[in-house]
């Protein structure tokens, strides 16, 4: 299930708990936000649990977004806590934002050694 947070210490407490986690930032108050929002909800069925998916809606929390962000949409990957990976904006459409994402996570997760059938995760949506 996608978390949507609104404040610092959850996210740095929900980080330091999780092995693998993927932040995105975007603003609910347009439309690439939205569509944003639904596509995290789509990828989120393929990746969890074994990536915690946590959203940080600039409309809802400014302050957070903006510590987290010069600008957005953004997409974060975070292993052990630490952000590895950062995907600036999107392409607004279904198969090339899914075949970015699923691309960047491959190479973020292969340069470090990690592949996602050890994790239990296949990056194929």
């Amino acid at each position: 299930m996608v978390k949507q947070i609104s404040e610092k210490e959850e996210l740095l407490s929900i980080l330091s708990k999780s092995r693998l986690a993927i932040v995105v930032i975007y603003d609910s108050r347009d439309v690439a936000g939205r569509y944003i929002s639904g596509l995290i909800e789509d990828l989120s069925r393929s990746l969890e649990p074994v990536f915690s998916i946590l959203v940080v809606d600039a409309a809802m929390s400014p302050l957070l977004a903006r510590t987290l962000a010069k600008s957005y949409p953004r997409l974060l990957l975070y292993i052990d806590g630490k952000k590895v990976w950062e995907q600036i904006g999107f392409f607004y459409t279904s198969s090339n934002d899914r075949y970015a994402i699923r691309r960047g996570l491959l190479m973020a997760l292969r340069s470090r050694g990690i592949k996602p059938s050890t994790l239990g995760v296949r990056l194929d949506f």
